[in-house]
């Protein structure tokens, strides 16, 4: 299974899992959705959050999640390794929320979390458009390009749906 994939988790309102995609089990190194749901959520964390830390994410996220927000940063898959992954939290209805894992380096020794909002999602997405018409499309530097002006096009268009009316 190729790590370019995106994957999609879905979580409760309490961020319970209780379903994911093929792509996102392989992220986090877990076998079935049976064993994802009998998975504490801190499992994948790549270091011990403090309990207020997790508190106060937890609000803020609460607070800025209509406004497009993504996250970027590590997982811990069950194996150990570390995988940089950008992560969105988009409301799924009244059961919770549908969590998009879009893979960044894999492995990876990155472990600083990162927010964007959607204006610096646009800005890194007009860049790439800049940078992809230099390149050989069939080289490897324009084929990882294109895939990530793609994944950075997506994540727009994903966030300014979700983004509040101005």
């Amino acid at each position: 299974m190729s790590w370019r994939s995106a994957g999609v988790l879905l979580t409760d309102a309490d961020g319970r899992y209780f379903d994911a995609d093929a792509v996102a089990l392989d992220l986090l190194g877990v076998e079935s959705v049976e064993e994802l749901r009998a998975t504490p959520v801190t499992a994948f964390q790549p270091v011990p959050i403090d309990p207020e830390e997790e508190a106060a994410f937890r609000a803020a996220f609460t607070t800025t999640a209509a406004r497009g927000l993504i996250g970027e940063g590590a997982i811990r898959r069950l194996d150990g390794e570390l995988v940089r992954v950008r992560t969105a939290i988009l409301p799924n209805g009244d059961v919770g929320y549908r969590v998009l894992l879009d893979p960044v380096e894999r492995p990876t020794t990155n472990i600083v979390p990162r927010l964007y909002t959607i204006a610096d999602v646009l800005t890194e997405w007009r860049s790439a458009e800049r940078r992809l018409v230099h390149l050989d499309p069939d080289s490897d530097e324009g084929r990882e390009l294109a895939a990530e002006f793609e994944l950075l096009r997506q994540q727009y268009l994903l966030m300014s749906r979700r983004a509040p009316d101005s």
